[in-house]
């Protein structure tokens, strides 16, 4: 069973980076070759859309690292002091998303994409480049849980 739950944990978490790497390195830079108008009308939607599912597999994602941590114990050491930084590693990328891209991403949502308010390209930009050390931060969190759940079974 402790396999299976690894497995679940590795996968959600893995995905949920995978898809934040694909919107820095793949879709925002095809959105900022549109032409304006038509970069609006394409964001609002998408920003609507991860506004609303990216909540809930942020909060997924940690309460099964706590849990492989807790399976993984002691987290003084070993796989669950990798584990638990992890953990530590998410929750402080969920403040970060919380205080400084979400109010970005809501002001993206809510505009008007026939008539954007001014400065909302340069929302984009700041966002993307937030958006970037939030996948860094992602990225390390989940090295750190992958080499804590499956680091010291390489043999198994």
């Amino acid at each position: 069973m402790k396999i299976a739950y690894d497995i679940t944990t590795a996968a959600v978490t893995g995905m949920m980076v995978g898809n934040e790497l694909a919107v820095a390195a793949f879709i925002h830079p095809q959105l900022q070759r549109l032409a304006s108008r038509a970069h609006a009308q394409a964001a609002a939607p998408i920003a609507v859309v991860l506004g609303r599912v990216m909540p809930l597999w942020y909060g997924l994602a940690p309460a099964l690292i706590l849990g492989a941590a807790y399976e993984h114990s002691p987290i003084s050491n070993g796989p669950g002091l990798l584990i638990v930084s992890a953990t530590a590693l998410w929750a402080a990328t969920i403040i970060f998303t919380i205080t400084a891209l979400v109010p970005i991403n809501n002001r993206i949502a809510k505009m008007n994409t026939e008539y954007p308010y001014d400065g909302w390209l340069q929302d984009r930009v700041r966002w993307d480049r937030l958006h970037q050390i939030r996948v860094a931060l992602l990225t390390t969190a989940l090295l750190l849980l992958l080499t804590g759940l499956f680091g010291g079974s390489a043999s198994v």
